[in-house]
Formats: structure tokens, sequence, C-alpha cells
């Protein structure tokens, strides 16, 4: 998976024009409305007049023409594309005062500019169990209306909007006998460094044409209230609790042919719509495994951007094969080509814990595609595991503790049951020679203490014993073995 951090964004929209009447705050007559970000789905209700399954999201527009430096109020609905342009439809906004998902009007949406431009803003939508709307295969558009703050809104839409929004059979029960409009659910996760950014999926791998959903990673600005009818993963993200943390996101995706193409493109926008970051991924099968083209109605897809090596690798100095523990310590684990000069390709910071596990994050790497695994822990020889070995559905498993051949050259030591990591090379040149004791020896005379590389058996004073590890395998002419 690729992704990509921005600093600057440029964007072509489409701009229309309209003869608004009735609307407090207009300056000028051909006031414009930009549509910037509209999702083609959302989730359809579950029952005539009833939904228990409401999928909010997001909208960014924007609208030149009005008076400079003045904040507005927004009315925001979605009707039928039928619905007369004299119907606002229905639907509740995310009202900023009231902290809840609650009528259609959005206070203090924007403040404009010295221009009487809005800027890009963003507004969140919750379908409703309206009797007329949001029923499986119906097909949307905004409605939109404007004042003052505090000011009245015309009873008339001031934009109608021309991008189409398609509700999809997402409840338990079906809504329609046909596929056609069946829609299931992602789930992403682990985006925590895109928490809080509004996040739009997109079917293709440039990000053209109107994205497939949109709304905002955990932590996001609007809640949820409870839904009974969606999948209690999918229910927690947009509730912002329960199995969900920063950085998760939900969306309703169609199936079939609908969704040939699955997802390719998931974008991460700031509030003022320039483009954070972004991942592709040009098959539609993410690292994990989760193949967005193959989704069934109303299952929900896991997308992590991370693979994940499960490893176990004991450190000589740090473990204590008597008691059968090791002293946690930190390890970078390096992803390597598998063709010389077997390049760098990820690398992933974490701890080994007493038991020698740790679990290391990659977000650079490919189902099936072969990576030598190297340690490299701080006072210790690195490491490369025998063979280059590969992530299934992103996720790999690698044991370095219950055979020598698990290393390259079997460059492992054999402490009790568990075969090690050696220990003492301090100065990290790849070998454990006579710098490396010199360097022990005299922070043994000075009596250092705390978290150093000299201290080899982790309890945070270098001494006698420290000197042993390193005098033991200088003497054995320790090494790295590398391919």
């Amino acid at each position: 998976m690729k992704k990509t951090i921005y600093q600057s964004v440029f964007i072509t929209a489409i701009l229309f024009s309209f003869l608004i009447t009735g609307n407090s705050g207009k300056i000028f007559a051909d006031t414009l409305l930009v549509e910037k970000v509209v999702p083609q789905f959302i989730g359809s209700k579950t029952a005539s007049g009833t939904n228990n399954a409401r999928t909010p999201f997001a909208v960014c527009l924007q609208i030149t023409g009005l008076l400079p430096n003045t904040a507005y109020d927004v009315q925001i609905g979605i009707g039928l594309i039928t619905d007369a342009v004299t119907s606002f439809g229905a639907g509740n906004v995310w009202n900023r005062n009231r902290n809840a998902f609650t009528g259609q009007r959005d206070t203090l949406a924007f403040t404009t500019d010295g221009n009487g431009d809005s800027g890009p803003f963003w507004s969140f939508i919750q379908p409703t169990g309206n009797g007329s709307r949001f029923d499986a295969g119906q097909v949307h558009n905004l409605r939109i209306g404007y004042t003052i703050t505090g000011g009245s809104i015309s009873g008339n839409p001031a934009f109608i909007g021309s991008k189409q929004i398609t509700a999809l059979d997402i409840p338990a029960t079906a809504r329609t006998v046909t596929a056609a409009d069946d829609g299931a659910f992602i789930k992403g996760t682990g985006f925590i460094n895109e928490s809080g950014k509004y996040v739009l999926l997109y079917n293709n791998v440039s990000g053209s044409g109107n994205p497939v959903y949109s709304y905002q990673t955990r932590n996001s600005t609007a809640t949820n209230t409870t839904q009974s009818d969606l999948p209690v993963s999918v229910n927690d993200v947009f509730l912002q609790s329960g199995t969900s943390a920063a950085g998760d996101f939900a969306a309703i995706v169609p199936i079939g042919a609908n969704n040939s193409n699955g997802i390719r493109r998931i974008e991460f926008r700031n509030a003022d719509y320039s483009l954070f970051s972004s991942y592709t991924d040009a098959d539609g099968i993410f690292p994990n495994g989760t193949n967005t083209k193959t989704l069934l109605r109303r299952e929900v897809g896991i997308i992590n951007i991370f693979s994940t090596l499960n490893l176990k690798s004991y450190i000589e100095g740090l473990y204590d094969n008597v008691n059968n523990i090791m002293t946690s310590d930190t390890a970078i684990i390096e992803l390597r080509n598998n063709i010389s000069p077997f390049n760098l390709i990820d690398q992933s910071k974490d701890i080994l814990d007493a038991n020698g596990n740790g679990s290391f994050n990659f977000n650079n790497t490919s189902n099936g595609t072969p990576y030598y695994i190297l340690v490299n822990h701080r006072n210790s020889i690195n490491t490369w595991s025998a063979t280059a070995v590969s992530f299934s559905s992103g996720l790999m498993n690698y044991d370095f503790s219950d055979a020598s051949t698990k290393a390259y050259g079997n460059n492992l030591t054999l402490k009790g049951s568990k075969y090690c990591i050696y220990s003492g090379d301090v100065n990290k040149d790849e070998t454990v020679d006579a710098s490396d004791i010199s360097s022990i020896d005299n922070d043994a005379n000075n009596s250092v203490s705390g978290y150093v590389n000299t201290d080899l058996t982790g309890d945070d004073f270098v001494d006698a014993q420290d000197l042993s590890v390193v005098d033991n395998n200088a003497t054995l002419g320790v090494s790295t073995v590398a391919p």
C-alpha cells in the first residue's frame, strides 16, 4: 500500500449559479455553491418510517457571493431527486450549539472572508426514518439554504445540489428483493495519524469523481446515537465508544456489480479541504487481506493499513534462562529485499516483552512478497532470518528462539532451552571485539548505571556480568552473518 503526505492541493470544482431570493445575507444575484465533497452512497432506513441503522455522512461545501466577514447558519436537507425544488427534504444535521443530530440547521457553519467567500466548510448529516425518503435504491440530492447567523432561512432551498446520493440496502432485514442496491460496511482501523481528519473512500487510485463515502475519522466532531440494526463494530465507531478507538472510521459501500473495483484510494483531508494523506491499493485488496471487491451484504470489511509481524526473539544478555524471563527492551525490526543488495523496504520499532514477544507494524509491504527479517537491538548483533518470508492476509509470525536454523548462518546462541541473539555489539559495527570490551570495561570501572548500551544484562549497572558476556562473544569472534 502506498501512502502520500500532501502540503497543498489544487481544487477543480463545478460551480452552480442560481438566482437567489428570500435568503438573508445574499450580496450578489449569482451566489455560487461548490459541492466539493458529496458521497455517492449512504445507508438506507430499516423500515417505512423507521431507521435503526442511521449512517451519518459528511459533505464539504463552499458558497461565494455572500456578505464579507459575516457569520452564517446553513440549512441542509436531503431530498429525492424527484422532490419539488421548494422542498428541503429530510434528515438531521449535526448542530454545533446543541451538540447533537437534530433538525436541519447548522449554526455558525462558517464566517466569510473579506470577499464574501465561505471557504470550504463541512457538515454532518444523518439519514432519518422519513416515510418518503432513504429507502434502499432511492436517489437523493442536497437541499441548501443559508442566512446570517440568527436570521430566518427561506422556506425554499437556495441551492439544489447536482450530485446524487443513493441509499444502499444495509438493514438486517432487506428492504428490497434485488441485490442491485445492496450495501456492505468498511471499518478502517489503525489510522492514528489521521485521527480527526475527514476520510473519503474512492473506487479508483487517482481520487477522481465523487467519493463512495465520506465522514470523519475518530475522534470526530459528531457522535451518532446508538443504532440497534448496525453491526456492533460499525455502530461503535459512529458512537465513538466500545470496540472503536482513535484512528478508526466506518463507511458504507456498494457490493457486486456496483463495486467491481472495490476501494482503491482512501483520502484524509484537513478542515480547509487540503489533502493531509492518502493510501492507495491498486487491486482493492488491502494488506490485511480484505478484498473490498467481494464483500457480501452487511459484511464488515476491515481495512488495516499495516501488515503485522508477530516476532519472538530473545536477547542473550537480557534473558534469564533460570527463571525463563527476559528484561523487556526496544528493538527495531527491518524488512529487507530478498535480492542483493537487500535494500531496506520498511522498519518498525516496538518492545520485545518478558517472553521475547513483540508485534511490529509495517505500511509498505505486500502480501506474498518475500522479505528478510533483520533484528536490530541496541547492543546486540544484527541478526537476519534464515530465509525470506512473506505476509499472508497482512500477518506474519516468526520465532527466532526455537532453532538455530531460524537465523541466517545459524547465528544464534543457545542459552538454556532458548536460542538467543548474541549480545555485546555496543558500538553497532556488526562485530563483538576489543572496542566493545573497552567500552564496557571503562563504564564498569566508572560504576556507570542506568539505561546505557554498555549494560548488556539490563540490571541498570555496568559490571563484571556485562564484561563476561562481551568477553566470551569477542573470543568467539561473533559478528553479523548476512545474505
